[in-house]
């Protein structure tokens, strides 16, 4: 009996010193823990980031007349430090801007593109094709094989809170961010839209 008690004690002490060796302090099983948690989190965010989502598109009227299309897209948040080390937040234009890292409250990132088909006007010596509109400006010189263009757009962007909870008229809680964005040019649509804004 005196044996198993001693053989015991001796196993509890050798635990206790392996886990002082390994975890550093009293306290280290329960740090260890919460340090996964974090590291759980941080890879969930990160996937979340990394991970393309389409675009939803829609047409709506403003002003009462002029039809535009609208698209939204989830707003990406992770910490910062991980935004750094996925290279998700273009660091080197942020310095170049004159900022830094720590000013950076979010960046946007909009792709758009403009194609269209337009019947060109000429002059009365057919040396000059030009088309003109709000948005455009486009001038091809036959003298000189030039092609002049001016191509202008107007974007919106809308940043806004999802409601967690609804009922009847009532609207409370966050659920989370998403971007409402839409381009006034209608030569022009938004090809692609990514908004990161880093947990502080």
């Amino acid at each position: 009996m005196k044996q198993k008690i001693l053989l015991w004690g001796g196993l509890t002490i050798f635990a206790l010193i392996m886990s002082f060796i390994e975890l550093k302090s009293p306290w280290g099983l329960l740090e260890n823990i919460r340090l996964k948690k974090e590291v759980s989190e941080l890879k969930e965010s990160l996937a979340h980031a990394q991970q393309y989502v389409p675009l939803e598109r829609d047409t709506v009227i403003i002003h009462d007349s002029i039809p535009v299309e609208v698209v939204t897209s989830p707003v990406i948040t992770a910490e910062l430090s991980a935004l750094r080390k996925q290279h998700i937040i273009d660091e080197e234009m942020i310095k170049d801007l004159g900022l830094k890292l720590k000013q950076m409250d979010a960046v946007q990132t909009t792709v758009t593109e403009t194609k269209d088909s337009a019947k060109a006007e000429f002059d009365h010596n057919f040396k000059v094709f030009s088309y003109d509109d709000r948005w455009s400006h486009l001038q091809f010189r036959l003298q000189d094989s030039t092609f002049y263009y001016n191509i202008r757009d107007s974007l919106i962007t809308v940043i806004y809170h999802e409601y967690k909870h609804r009922f009847l008229w009532f609207r409370w809680g966050v659920k989370g961010y998403k971007v409402k964005m839409t381009n006034l040019n209608p030569h022009s649509s938004i090809r692609y839209n990514s908004y990161v804004k880093p947990e502080k």
